[in-house]
């Protein structure tokens, strides 16, 4: 009969060996605080024996080696954490355009389309100066400045000059000239400007800005009378009844250019605080005029002259701007964002100097040159672009 073994019965000759296990984790080395000792040596040391209750627990000693390798890891991974966990800094270098600006420019005051416009920014100041009067007489002058007379239906007007223009009051108005008044495109009305005077003398006529005409001799045709009306950018000013100072013309020639520089430098100081941030001006492009107020009196044979300066500039939007000059001097541009650079780099001239004393309000478009070498650089949405990179692996 077989006989059956159990599995507590079978021993290796040697006695079993024991299976070491090797790990990746060190393994720590412990020492305790005296030699080890056999059962048949006696110890050594001559201090008193200790009870076990008196004896101190073993302590552990970490090598040198073995901290420096942990303080290492530890800083390894703390590396790699903030690797993984980070975020990631993306430099863009957008395309730019760097064009040798040479060239001359219409810019509108209503401008069509594909075409660049423009807006006029006004400031004003008065001042004062005392000079000699030799007497006074009387005086009737009649008010003046300048209308746009819009037409609303397709189809040109003419009108003659000295053609009436009224506004809600009843104060009439006549142009200087003859003009002719362009019908609407697009359903944008056609404009023309006209310098007007008041029909009778007096400061009742000196009207504010923004006054709405209309054409009164138009009444017979209802239609054309509704199309046709006009307004004017800039206050009616001049208008007066009474006496003026009769002064010296040396003395009043010397005090008005005098006043004239100091409030010139007035206005210019002005300027980059009235700037408005979304819009583009040029120093070069400031224009001014002078109007003349009634004088008073001072002393027995004093006048105190007082002028008023009107400094207008137009303004370009920053972005409209950039985009006609890339379209005009780019020629891959595709109609892309663009905004403009050193736009100190740009010299601005009127192409007719006398625009620079006249009152810019008037006119409905102007030619300037442009030279200088500014630059147009490409833009992009960054707020898009980080919502667009978020998710991706830093790898990529």
């Amino acid at each position: 009969m077989d006989k059956k073994w159990n599995l507590q019965d079978i021993k290796p000759a040697g006695g079993m060996r024991q299976r070491v296990v090797q790990t990746s984790k060190p393994v720590i080395e412990q020492r305790t605080a005296e030699p080890r000792q056999t059962p048949t040596q006696a110890p050594e040391s001559r201090q008193p024996t200790q009870t076990a209750t008196n004896k101190r627990p073993p302590r552990k000693h970490i090598s040198k080696g073995l901290l420096a390798f942990l303080v290492f890891g530890f800083i390894v991974i703390g590396f790699a954490g903030s690797y993984l966990m980070g975020g990631a800094t993306i430099t863009v270098y957008p395309r730019f355009f760097e064009p040798n600006l040479n060239a001359t420019f219409t810019a509108y005051k209503e401008a069509p389309a594909g075409e660049l416009g423009y807006e006029v920014m006004t400031l004003d100041a008065t001042g004062e100066r005392q000079v000699k009067a030799t007497g006074q007489e009387d005086v009737k002058e009649q008010a003046k400045g300048t209308v746009t007379i819009y037409k609303s239906t397709p189809g040109t007007q003419r009108l003659i000059k000295n053609t009436r223009l009224q506004d809600a009051s009843g104060k009439i108005f006549r142009i200087t000239e003859s003009v002719v008044v362009p019908g609407s495109t697009d359903g944008t009305p056609g404009s023309v400007t006209a310098d007007v005077f008041a029909d009778e003398p007096g400061e009742d006529y000196n009207l504010a800005e923004k006054t709405r005409f209309t054409i009164p001799g138009l009444e017979s045709d209802t239609a054309l009378f509704n199309a046709i009306y006009a307004e004017n950018d800039a206050a009616f000013t001049g208008g007066f009844v009474g006496q003026k100072f009769i002064l010296d013309d040396a003395q009043l020639g010397a005090a008005q250019e005098s006043l004239h520089e100091e409030l010139k430098q007035t206005l210019l100081d002005q300027l980059p605080e009235k700037q408005p941030s979304n819009m583009i001006l040029f120093n070069d492009a400031v224009t001014f005029t002078y109007e003349s107020l009634p004088s008073v009196a001072y002393g027995e044979d004093m006048a105190t002259i007082k002028e008023k300066a009107i400094l207008q500039v137009p303004l370009f939007k920053k972005d409209d701007f950039a985009t006609y000059l890339a379209t005009a001097t780019i020629p891959s541009y595709d109609g892309a964002s663009v905004r403009l650079d050193k736009v100190d780099a740009i010299t601005f001239t009127y192409t007719n100097p006398d625009i620079l004393n006249t009152n810019l309000s008037s006119l409905p478009n102007f030619e300037f040159s442009l030279k200088g070498r500014p630059i147009l650089v490409y833009t992009f949405d960054k707020t898009k672009l980080a919502s667009d990179l978020t998710g991706i692996q830093r790898g990529a």
